[in-house]
């Protein structure tokens, strides 16, 4: 049986809190930063976030080196190559070098080739991607890899053998034989003695190596003193920073999302407008939250099951119709990863039921289907058990492609990998990734070695704390602030998103009314009074039901114990707050 999430409150920072209240906050928005920062340093850019307070690029190890060779390339006649990973991250960083080159720096476009990797091929710059490259008729004068490069030395040596230069960008962890040593140039502030912030995301590190190479060609007298900025490209910067889950702690984070937030929600490029007619959110703002469950899905949809090419073009669409095509086609992949996502999550779940025990300390699960769709799963079987979990997919030649999700906050996957390769070496056909997210493909009479050593491994890192499924809070919250004016303060605390969590609470209340809605029947409406308090609100609990003929979890009149969200509903153009519950049980 899993055993039932552990509700456990926040830490609190006494002195942030104080700090927080000086520069203007109310006692509840004072609350949730001490609930989420350990200290005051850089306080006041974390709490207002503004372009002017980023890292300079300057502080970006080897960002002046990309800039020149970027900036030679471009005073070449050879061909760019931008040679970019199939994620969002990825996606938009092809994007942001796509357009700087294209619209500030006057790159031709018979110039530049695109060359987004494919799922199926595996992570990286790979053997596929290099012969590409090698085909090409025209002399390439450099690649420009973003979003990957780092760990994959042995094709950068094939091209550089070929006489090609390759300038990485990246954001991932280095390997421990260091950056590739056949590269041109290597710009990624994983590097030990990088003093740029290490959360960003690849789309922007090419951000800031595009503004330096609009510096140096200014200094060359190849653009205007008052060259544009390449403010505008911050929104893709936004989608994808989102997409890949880094830290919204991070101020330079913060500051990048909230531009580039800003530069969405004109809703003056084809991109969005088109996206705003197929979902208006309520014609409220997009946020965060937003971005990442109804575009950056869909993006990501496209590389699961079709052809990441279509998200490329959509960002990249120059007029509404071709925009409104594209996103039908990423609709329509999306639709796609959902019905092969159903099938295999039910399968998921069934083997993780069989190797699931109250002792256990982490899941390798071994499937069949869609390589692509492995890295939900092992988000949501991690989620349902609070267990580090790697789901893996047979690609029928042998191997099993996985993708792994920390799910426990001290949990380094990279570590435990290594760890693994350690104690067998050679196990590893290849691995990469972040502390809390990490890809790996593996032979496939390997799989039950590799399951005893991530046990292992994930064990030595939590000693005899054994993980279970564990809510954060914020805490209980005073019934009289239930009301339009908690939404207004939790907004102005935005962007939120990893290590910089959507604010949620605990409470105790009654219910007075509740039914069964959606199409699936599992989820609940609900009209609650709060405890002591003498006023309803109303409340949606979905997937409340395991199944659409499940027993109702509780009935009127019951008392509840709850974890909910605070949120907007809009109808009829009427505001009202609606309480998102997240988990609840029945009070005796």
């Amino acid at each position: 049986m899993i055993k039932p999430p552990r509700i456990v409150q926040r830490s609190f920072n006494s002195n942030v809190y104080e700090s927080a209240l000086s520069l203007g906050l109310t006692p509840l928005q004072a609350k949730l930063v001490a609930q989420r920062l350990d200290s005051n340093e850089r306080l006041n850019e974390t709490l207002f976030p503004q372009l002017k307070y980023l890292q300079h690029p300057n502080q970006l190890k080897n960002a002046q080196q990309a800039a020149e060779l970027i900036a030679d390339a471009i005073q070449s006649q050879g061909v760019i190559v931008l040679a970019t990973d199939y994620d969002t991250d990825g996606v938009t960083s092809a994007w942001v070098a796509h357009r700087a080159l294209l619209d500030y720096f006057k790159v031709e476009k018979s110039r530049l080739i695109h060359l987004i990797g494919e799922r199926k091929n595996g992570y990286g710059i790979t053997d596929e991607m290099c012969d590409q490259i090698l085909a090409l008729e025209q002399p390439v004068n450099l690649v420009i890899s973003a979003d990957q490069g780092s760990s994959d030395e042995p094709r950068i040596a094939r091209l550089a053998q070929a006489g090609i230069r390759v300038c990485v960008t990246d954001h991932h962890n280095i390997p421990e034989d260091g950056p590739p040593v056949s590269a041109s140039c290597t710009v990624n502030p994983q590097q030990s003695d990088c003093e740029y912030d290490k959360t960003i995301a690849g789309c922007f590190v090419i951000f800031l190596v595009m503004t330096q190479v609009r510096q140096v060609l200014i200094q060359r007298g190849i653009l205007p003193a008052d060259s544009p900025s390449l403010k505008a490209l911050t929104r893709h910067v936004a989608l994808g920073t989102i997409a890949d889950s880094v830290s919204l702690k991070s101020p330079n984070n913060r500051a990048i999302v909230l531009a580039g937030l800003q530069q969405i929600n004109q809703f003056d490029q084809p991109t969005w407008q088109a996206f705003r007619q197929f979902n208006d959110n309520n014609n409220l703002p997009y946020n965060a939250e937003f971005l990442a469950f109804h575009v950056a899905s869909r993006i990501n949809a496209a590389s699961r099951v079709n052809d990441v090419t279509s998200a490329f073009h959509f960002l990249n669409a120059d007029n509404l119709e071709e925009a409104k095509h594209h996103l039908a086609q990423l609709e329509a992949d999306n639709l796609e990863r959902r019905q092969q996502q159903e099938a295999m999550m039910q399968q998921a779940f069934d083997k993780a039921a069989e190797l699931y025990h109250p002792e256990r300390f982490s899941l390798a699960i071994a499937l069949e289907g869609n390589a692509g769709i492995q890295g939900i799963i092992a988000s949501r079987i991690g989620e349902k058990y609070g267990l580090p979990t790697v789901a893996m997919t047979d690609l029928n030649d042998g191997t099993l492609a996985g993708s792994g999700r920390g799910v426990v906050p001290e949990i380094d996957l990279i570590q435990a990998f290594n760890q693994i390769e350690s104690q067998q070496p050679g196990i590893f056909i290849a691995k990469g990734g972040h502390k809390g997210a990490a890809g790996c493909q593996i032979k496939r009479e390997d799989y039950l070695a590799f399951a005893e050593l991530l046990e292992q491994a994930v064990k030595q890192q939590l000693g005899d704390a054994i993980p279970s499924p564990v809510i954060e809070t914020d805490g209980q919250l005073d019934a009289a602030l239930l009301g339009l004016d908690l939404i207004s303060q939790l907004e102005q605390l935005e962007p939120y998103g990893r290590e910089w969590p959507q604010p949620q609470f605990e409470g105790r209340f009654k219910i007075i009314d509740l039914k069964v809605i959606g199409k699936t029947q599992t989820h609940l409406s609900l009209t609650l009074i709060p405890e002591n308090a003498n006023f309803t609100v109303k409340a949606v609990y979905f997937g409340a039901l395991s199944q659409p003929d499940s027993p109702l979890p509780f009935l009127h009149e019951d008392w509840i114990y709850c974890v909910f969200q605070p949120k907007i509903n809009r109808y009829m153009n009427k505001d009202s707050l609606q309480l998102m519950l997240q988990h609840a049980y029945k009070l005796d």
